[in-house]
């Protein structure tokens, strides 16, 4: 891995060959032995797809993760493969029932697709919910020709079905990190019933390109980033993992690090100098702040994230910046605890405040 990261900083295009060499591998693992292969899949699934979808790759993530899965996993693939079996005939229907959006006058291509092996594994572990009870596993996709028949999709979409309150998300007003830009709703399809939700993802040709195949699609290597370039702080990935590699005293510590990087359940954050931060979710301003600016945050007077004054619980996405403002009168209170997520901010605003009351 430290050859790969060093490779890519000094060199961006090698990108895409890299990442084709390891998808023709996976491609072809019959070719080697045993232990080599099990060796090439396990690296594959925790650590190439984490950086294909950093990229935008997801075409080539999912085909690599679904590979991978089967054969390091092969029990727990065999049983999620016959949960989705059977379950076919109900989700066609519904797929089947979502084609009367066609009639209300919307010049869209219609795609569907059921959510991939590995990566509805992934949210049964993350989000501890049963193979039922996923509200994405079926997808069905609607491509248009420009940005606002997005929106205009979307309100035939949430006239035409029922939609469950508070799942939809817009990635196309606020991008994902990695530039992802699509809106996605979940709506019960077929005539009362409320017990087979379907995912419907809107977005434009153009869009659905870059989903598939990222910024390699236009050679666009140099900007292979991670953060969306309209971003206040962006940040190369293969540079920044070659900082992390720098500051790891023993291969242990950066593989660790490596595995912190790509977590799901963490993001990426900014102070205003482009200083990149790891955090677990959920994290709020504060949280960051008090990580950050730990000797001054009893002084804080305000925050601003992306540029705008923001509360201090406002929870933080993939990608924020976050700047604070101080000032020379104290401020802090216990209450400020309950405005934090993580407990051991919360420790800290517990000690300045009983601090503050001994003086």
């Amino acid at each position: 891995m430290n050859r790969v990261i060093d490779a890519f900083s000094e060199d961006p295009k090698l990108l895409p060959i890299r990442m084709a060499h390891r998808v023709n591998d996976v491609r072809h693992l019959d070719r080697f032995d045993a232990t080599l292969k099990k060796q090439i899949a396990n690296e594959t699934l925790h650590m190439y797809t984490a950086i294909a979808g950093r990229l935008g790759l997801h075409a080539w993530r999912h085909e690599m993760e679904d590979v991978c899965f089967l054969l390091l996993q092969p029990k727990i693939s065999a049983a999620l493969l016959k949960k989705q079996d059977r379950m076919h005939r109900i989700d066609q229907a519904s797929l089947d029932q979502s084609a009367r959006f066609l009639k209300h006058g919307i010049r869209a291509e219609i795609q569907t697709r059921h959510k991939t092996l590995y990566s509805t594994y992934r949210k049964m572990t993350i989000k501890k919910r049963r193979f039922d009870e996923l509200t994405d596993r079926l997808v069905l996709r609607v491509l248009v020709d420009e940005t606002k028949h997005c929106y205009l999709a979307l309100g035939v979409v949430h006239i035409v079905f029922h939609p469950v309150p508070g799942k939809l998300k817009d990635y196309i007003g606020a991008p994902k990190e990695n530039g992802y830009r699509s809106i996605h709703t979940v709506i019960f399809p077929l005539p009362g019933v409320t017990e087979q939700p379907i995912e419907m993802q809107i977005r434009t040709h153009a869009m659905h390109e870059e989903c598939k195949y990222g910024s390699m699609k236009h050679g666009e290597y140099k900007n292979a980033l991670y953060a969306l370039e309209a971003m206040p702080a962006r940040i190369n990935l293969f540079r920044s993992l070659a900082l992390l590699k720098e500051d790891a005293r023993r291969p242990k510590q950066f593989t660790e690090a490596l595995r912190t990087y790509f977590r799901d359940d963490h993001i990426a954050l900014f102070d205003p100098k482009n200083n990149l931060y790891h955090m677990k979710k959920p994290v709020t301003a504060l949280d960051f702040l008090c990580l950050v600016h730990e000797e001054r945050i009893q002084y804080l007077k305000l925050v601003r994230i992306n540029g705008r004054e923001q509360a201090m619980d406002t929870k933080l996405q993939d990608g924020d910046t976050i700047a604070a403002l101080f000032g020379k009168k104290k401020t802090l209170s216990a209450s400020w605890k309950y405005l934090c997520q993580h407990d051991a901010m919360k420790k800290k605003i517990r000690e300045f405040a009983g601090a503050g009351e001994r003086t």
